[in-house]
């Protein structure tokens, strides 16, 4: 296939499954939501965003697309690739602020204080009357702080909804709510942490996306099985006659998605 005049479409992929390497854990209820969805659809709609890696993948965007496709059986995945970033993002959460200052206190892997630490400082909380907590964790080496960082989620409310803001955005706290901004990494170290048998939490790392290709739709039975090559020539030629049937458009600017 000709280069696109989108180059994001030249950067589309179908890979087996067992080259992706995961960073962070999963959230059970959305993988749940995610995997039904894809049952349902019997296609993978978005792909999952990944970075060259050595001679596999990092993961960087879709890891609930990824466990949803693993444990629906098929062994291979459409992917998106782009450049590996010097390092990643972070979100933040808000969640109430209620006892949380009491509850990352009773952590015992962390050392709460209102000064930020020079080094191995997990999380900043923000409260909405101005005040600023930070947890360090007890132990400097990576894995171990990672560890740490784990055990942040027993502050969270049990069934409670934390919604993931974009710290840049600016975000304002109403009375009662807090902020927990988390350190962010680099892909090596996240490397790093699944090479030591550990993954993050949940919903921490982000990784923006120059130029993101949604709503693909492709067919769970393109991913069943069969030899990667084979199956990336398929994927072309089903751009190729998107492009062709006029079903795929660009759009340069922000663009809000409903989920």
């Amino acid at each position: 296939m000709a280069r696109s005049a989108i180059p994001a479409l030249d950067a589309l992929r179908i890979v087996e499954l067992s080259c992706l390497i995961l960073h962070e854990d999963h959230d059970p209820a959305r993988l749940a939501r995610v995997r039904d969805g894809i049952r349902e659809e019997a296609v993978q709609r978005n792909p999952v965003i990944v970075a060259p890696y050595g001679s596999r993948y990092l993961v960087l965007d879709g890891a609930h697309r990824m466990r949803a496709l693993t444990e629906l059986g098929l062994r291979l995945a459409l992917v998106q690739t782009i450049d590996l970033p010097d390092r990643a993002e972070s979100w933040g959460h808000l969640l109430p602020a209620q006892n949380l200052k009491d509850a990352l206190r009773g952590l015992p892997d962390v050392v709460v204080s209102t000064e930020r630490p020079h080094e191995n400082c997990l999380v900043e909380a923000r409260f909405h009357d101005g005040r600023l907590l930070y947890a360090q964790a007890k132990e400097v080496a990576l894995v171990a702080s990672v560890r740490a960082l784990k055990s942040l989620g027993g502050v969270y409310p049990k069934g409670g909804v934390v919604r993931r803001v974009d710290p840049e955005a600016g975000a304002e706290l109403a009375a009662g709510e807090a902020l927990l901004l988390y350190r962010r990494f680099s892909p090596h170290e996240l490397a790093e942490v699944v090479d030591g048998g550990e993954v993050l939490p949940a919903g921490i790392t982000r990784f923006p996306v120059p130029e993101r290709v949604l709503n693909v739709r492709y067919p769970l039975a393109l991913l069943e099985d069969g030899d990667p090559a084979v199956r990336d020539a398929e994927l072309k030629r089903f751009v190729e006659e998107s492009l062709e049937g006029n079903r795929v458009r660009y759009y340069a600017e922000p663009v809000v998605l409903f989920e």
